[in-house]
């Protein structure tokens, strides 16, 4: 598309000067982004800029006033708004040949297949661990490439997973740290330099150019610093054939804080048990509630949601309820 009188080829002039580097099969490329936060935000931006012709956003939540310190495609204004249509009016002001379709929903067992029908590249930006092993799982069934990342405080990691290691190789399961953003905190020019990584990894797999397969990369922020480790594949391990270990469950219990779920409200019919005022008594009448079904528990990373799966399990096994992390 021209705009006054400028082609995509002169605004992406600079990339085609660099040496190794195919612009056309950027511009080719189909990349499915899930996620429009902290991580998102800067890949979006990113990948449009940079010519990538077709970006598929999904998340299912909406611009809160405490997002932006992180997310920079948005602004006050935006508050309240879906994401993903924000996000992708941005990157058609950015690259107006673009096409961007967003889609205001989960990432989960029920949709997985669909959305990842007909895309070269994922790029995984959700910030819950429950969330990555879904899209990890489905882009090792499909045979897909999948670019991670992750942020907390001042650090993030990376890797670019496809035909070697994937991401339970490297966490079989849910890693045991002790806080999430929403606790720890975050540093939002962290979450922009990763995530422009992560584009950068995109660019590069679609370029032709050597990528971070095989490898896990971190980045420390107050020491301005990238180490590396390679990564390899369990030979024990059985890769993942479907999706059933992630089936929707029956209902859904945040356990974040109140001023998170005010924040933002993932799903406006779950049960708010904040983890830290929880009692026997209120766990007990859950699973009476719901007794013989499947009770899907979150909070803002998996690591709160996980410690209540591992507490109550007993309780939750005495009234035939299964407990999950999402």
């Amino acid at each position: 598309m021209d705009v006054a009188g400028f082609s995509e080829r002169d605004r992406t002039h600079r990339q085609r000067l660099l040496p190794g580097f195919d612009q056309d099969r950027v511009a080719a490329g189909r990349v499915l982004v899930v996620g429009a936060g902290g991580l998102g935000c800067p890949v979006v931006q990113a990948l449009a800029a940079a010519g990538v012709g077709f970006i598929q956003l999904v998340d299912p939540d909406v611009v809160s006033w405490s997002n932006l310190q992180r997310q920079v495609l948005f602004s006050a204004a935006d508050v309240n708004s879906p994401k993903v249509a924000v996000a992708a009016d941005k990157a058609r002001g950015l690259q107006p040949s673009i096409t961007v379709e967003p889609i205001q929903e989960f990432f989960d067992a029920t949709t997985a297949f669909s959305l990842l029908d007909g895309v070269d590249v994922v790029v995984d930006c959700t910030d819950s661990f429950a969330a990555k092993y879904v899209v990890a799982d489905a882009c090792e069934i499909t045979a897909t490439p999948l670019v991670w990342g992750t942020v907390l405080r001042f650090e993030g990691q990376l890797s670019l997973f496809h035909r070697g290691a994937h991401l339970r190789d490297v966490f079989p399961t849910l890693p045991d740290v002790r806080e999430d953003c929403a606790t720890a905190g975050v540093l939002g020019a962290t979450t922009a330099v990763v995530g422009s990584l992560m584009a950068t990894e995109v660019l590069k797999f679609f370029s032709g150019l050597p990528t971070i397969e095989g490898m896990l990369v971190r980045y420390d922020a107050l020491t301005g610093s990238c180490s590396r480790f390679g990564v390899l594949r369990d030979p024990a391990r059985n890769p993942a054939v479907n999706l059933d270990a992630h089936r929707i469950p029956d209902v859904r219990v945040d356990v974040r804080e109140l001023e998170e779920r005010n924040s933002q409200l993932k799903c406006a019919d779950s049960v708010h048990l904040p983890l830290s005022t929880l009692t026997h008594t209120q766990v007990e009448e859950l699973c009476a509630t719901y007794r013989g079904c499947t009770v899907g528990v979150f909070c803002a990373s998996g690591f709160r949601a996980a410690q209540f799966v591992r507490q109550w399990a007993d309780v939750a096994r005495s009234f035939d309820v299964v407990l999950k992390v999402l």
